[in-house]
């Protein structure tokens, strides 16, 4: 008779998932398919339509999962329907500022919005990704707004999202493990049940601290190892070695080596952004973090490099960036996606422009562009338009893409990826 009631107290509770963008939709969805009724808030009106009309805006999830769960996924832009919700699980973003800085103020929105309205025993999850430090903080802001004491009259957890959008390898929500803290035990022990009804294998962990740790270090691994990566294939570059080939033997190493490749740069709003959570609490602490901070200027410069590798092709051509035709191939941060946010082919447009060329670019994934402000031209990915432009620069490899290899009508490709065999008008980066 419990296992029943419990099962039965299960399928009636409702869980806000707050933020239904890359993290928070494929969420909401996981946890409508095990029968729980969903909150879906956000305050863009065009997400909630969508979901709504069972209309995907995400490479992850289709048009059919969304109709499927329409019982039970109910999108709004009404905060008060949060009082309805027994957990409420945070998936805003967290990115930098202008200055470099962790821009944490979506989370302390939406934590000023769930205070006044969170009733008693509710599961508070953070599962943004955020400097270590900032759950703990919440607990008294939460405290505050809603006169509840913080792992007695409701629980907090931090649970950092772990998703890949267009994730070619097989890894998703379900089967990606779920690292969880909790303020307290008890706190671990709601957010580990919570998670286990749409994960496989949910992680406790001791302390908020050490899950937001590791998220952070996971990716600040990922940018580091990136960032040798690209002074490997400069030395390459200069001794005419193929580094993708150097790479792949190092990978028949069955241990203690990750391949990671060389590019244009990184994007996104996890490899490009997460490392500066971990330096803004290294510098509260005074501890330095060299290597991170030379590994994070290397990225960033990343395009930079790109635009001045180009530059010099040009000029042995007899020309120069000035008043060149440069097409940019691809401008979302990854294949697969839409998204460009921190793309490195947004910082080669504007290098591009600043040495007066003449850019346009083609993205099956995104049809139309600004950078700061200024539209940039979008053609299709066409013989016509590839053989008008002096060169090309491959920044994001789309499948679309690859699989009509264009680029033989442009006079020169700089290839950022090293994919397409070099000579006949091909360079590497």
């Amino acid at each position: 008779m419990r296992t029943n009631s419990v099962r039965h107290a299960q399928s009636q509770a409702r869980v806000a998932v707050v933020g239904v963008g890359y993290t928070g939709l494929p969420l909401a969805l996981g946890f409508a398919r095990t029968g729980l009724s969903v909150i879906c808030l956000d305050n863009d009106p065009d997400k909630i339509a969508a979901i709504t009309s069972a209309q995907s805006y995400l490479p992850d999830v289709t048009d059919a999962e969304l109709a499927a769960a329409s019982d039970r996924l109910h999108a709004t832009t009404d905060p008060d329907k949060l009082s309805m919700s027994d957990s409420v699980v945070i998936c805003v973003p967290t990115p930098l500022d202008a200055h470099g800085a962790p821009d944490l103020s979506a989370v302390f929105s939406v934590i000023d919005t769930v205070g006044p309205r969170m009733k008693p025993r509710c599961l508070i999850v953070l599962q943004s990704t955020v400097p270590p430090g900032t759950t703990r903080a919440l607990a008294q802001r939460l405290a505050d707004r809603s006169g509840l004491l913080p792992g007695k009259d409701f629980h907090l957890a931090h649970a950092p999202e772990r998703i890949d959008p267009a994730n070619k390898a097989g890894w998703n929500l379900a089967n990606t493990p779920k690292l969880v803290g909790g303020l307290t035990p008890a706190c671990t022990s709601a957010a580990t049940e919570l998670f286990a009804q749409v994960i496989e294998h949910v992680v406790p962990v001791s302390t908020l601290e050490v899950a937001e740790t590791a998220k952070v270090f996971e990716n600040t691994f990922r940018m580091v190892n990136i960032a040798l990566t690209y002074e490997l294939a400069d030395l390459c570059a200069s001794m005419s070695i193929p580094v993708n080939e150097v790479i792949d033997a190092a990978s028949t190493k069955p241990y203690s080596f990750l391949a990671h490749r060389a590019g244009p740069g990184v994007g996104g709003e996890c490899i490009a952004v997460d490392p500066m959570f971990l330096t803004s609490v290294a510098d509260k602490a005074g501890v330095d973090l060299p290597m991170i901070c030379s590994a994070y200027r290397r990225i960033r410069a990343r395009p930079l490099t790109v635009a001045e590798r180009l530059n010099e092709l040009l000029r042995a051509r007899g020309t120069d960036l000035a008043g060149s035709h440069v097409l940019v191939v691809g401008v979302a941060y990854k294949p697969g996606v839409a998204d460009t946010r921190n793309a490195p082919a947004i910082d080669l447009i504007r290098a591009l422009r600043a040495a007066d060329a003449k850019v346009s670019y083609t993205d099956p994934m995104v049809p139309e562009l600004q950078v700061d402000n200024e539209v940039v031209p979008y053609v299709d990915w066409s013989r016509e338009s590839v053989s008008a432009a002096d060169c090309l620069v491959l920044t994001t490899p789309h499948e679309e893409i690859m699989r009509r290899p264009l680029w033989y009508a442009a006079p020169m490709l700089l290839d950022c990826w090293h994919i397409v065999q070099a000579g006949d008008g091909v360079v590497h980066l």
